[in-house]
């Protein structure tokens, strides 16, 4: 059997985190894994959730006032 699933690695366990149980496999059983980056490293992302409360609000308004979204003309 064959499935491809995205999983999150946990460093502080040196383990992957599936996103659901996986159904036919026992308790401890063993599996082969194929490890590849399922999406390049993107610089941004590291600051995803930062900032919290106002000051995200703020931050944000600031970028939708400096970056306004124009309408898609049609």
């Amino acid at each position: 059997m064959s499935i491809v699933l995205n999983a999150k690695y946990d460093d502080a366990t040196h383990s992957l985190r599936l996103p659901e149980p996986l159904e036919g496999f026992a308790d401890q059983e063993s599996v082969s894994v194929i490890v590849d980056h399922a999406e390049a490293k993107r610089p941004w992302s590291e600051l995803e959730g930062i900032l919290k409360g106002e000051n995200a609000e703020s931050f944000s308004r600031a970028i939708e006032e400096a970056f306004p979204i124009e309408p898609v003309k049609q």
